[in-house]
């Protein structure tokens, strides 16, 4: 029998220049969760990573905390199907294309009254564009397509749940979304509407044996009491 947590990434920099590199609300988030579990004696037996800066950095806030005192952290390895989707990149494409926002405007752009309205439309036009792309309404060239992308999620949590003992694994709301829509046979729009709601560190958990797994839990941040500290993109 097996226990997977599954951990979205502290806040990335949406609103910097770089979206791939934790914030410093980011960075204290994860802090949080380490010193949470540490001092509640939650142990891994086994840890998972995904690709992207903002994924390792989440483990390394963790890790430091109980580094700090003292305590075992196993090595991390890394899983190539913990990535995320690249919605980011199809959004843009859309809002470009019909003439909502400039080629040179980006949500990432540093100030500005475009940039602002470039991420209000964004996340205005959010789950019309993602649910277009999971029909294939939108296809973009150089991009993995929303059904790859299911099905890597899939191959990923497939091999993370046939590793026995306690695993966690840091990923992005997307990827712990898709992973959620396997094990509760949730439609595209469902999954989609789930990845809307995750906040930045939510856990989510899984409970499995062979074949046979479970959500035990979704979205959980007992490590950020305070709403003011709680972040969703």
């Amino acid at each position: 029998m097996g226990h997977l947590t599954l951990v979205r990434h502290g806040q990335a920099s949406f609103f910097g220049a770089d979206y791939d590199q934790l914030s410093e609300a980011g960075i204290r988030q994860s802090r949080a969760l380490g010193e949470h579990w540490a001092a509640n004696g939650v142990r891994f037996d086994t840890v998972f990573v995904g690709p992207r800066r903002r994924h390792r950095q989440t483990l390394d806030g963790v890790a430091a905390a109980y580094r700090e005192r003292g305590l075992p952290w196993p090595e991390a390895t890394e899983v190539a199907e913990l990535d995320e989707h690249d919605g980011l990149t199809v959004i843009r494409h859309v809002l470009e294309g019909d003439g909502t926002i400039h080629a040179g405007v980006r949500p990432t752009d540093p100030g500005g009254t475009q940039r602002e309205r470039a991420v209000k439309e964004f996340f205005r036009r959010y789950g019309e564009i993602m649910r277009d792309w999971a029909r294939g309404a939108v296809v973009v060239p150089d991009v993995e397509a929303w059904p790859e992308f299911r099905a890597r999620t899939l191959r990923g949590l497939d091999a993370m749940c046939s590793v026995e003992g306690r695993g966690v694994a840091f990923t992005s709301g997307g990827a712990v979304s898709s992973m959620a829509g396997w094990l509760l046979g949730l439609d595209e729009d469902r999954v989609i509407d789930l990845s809307a709601v995750l906040r930045n560190t939510g856990l989510s958990e899984v409970h499995y044996s062979g074949r046979r797994r479970g959500l035990l839990s979704f979205n959980a941040l007992p490590h950020l009491p305070d709403p003011s500290t709680v972040t969703a993109v």
